[in-house]
């Protein structure tokens, strides 16, 4: 069995029902029906953060469903080691990524689970993470 981490840019695209994705993304979710999909700690405080901001009933409810039908990821001790890992790579190269990418990153690492993104250039700049992209063909 597979593991794959949901990006919270896909995440949204499924809660926002977005059509011109959702229809590829659903294929790819078929395929892996005996994979785990799953989310780490870092996607739920980035979809809660946007229910606040919103401030909308609707949204709250659609996001608590999504977030109650996946496993979380946290941060454990060897995800912070290759926060570490990651971190420490990027800046002694001069490149600058969102903490809560290379968070979400290192859980995917730690885990040896892939990151489905539709942000394929932004992560490959991480060694060791898997990345695929569901919302193309």
């Amino acid at each position: 069995m597979n593991k794959y981490v949901l990006d919270t840019c896909v995440c949204s695209y499924i809660i926002k029902k977005k059509p011109d994705v959702i229809e590829t993304l659903s294929r790819n979710v078929i395929k892996r029906e005996n994979d785990k999909l799953l989310i780490t700690i870092f996607n739920r405080a980035e979809l809660l953060t946007g229910v606040l901001l919103k401030e909308s009933p609707k949204l709250k409810k659609t996001v608590e469903i999504f977030i109650d039908r996946l496993e979380i990821v946290y941060f454990t001790e060897a995800a912070s080691l290759e926060y570490a890992k990651i971190r420490s790579e990027l800046q002694k190269n001069g490149i600058l990524l969102d903490d809560m990418d290379m968070l979400i990153a290192a859980c995917c690492v730690a885990e040896k689970a892939t990151l489905v993104t539709s942000n394929l250039k932004h992560f490959s700049r991480i060694k060791n993470l898997k990345l695929e992209d569901w919302t193309r063909d």
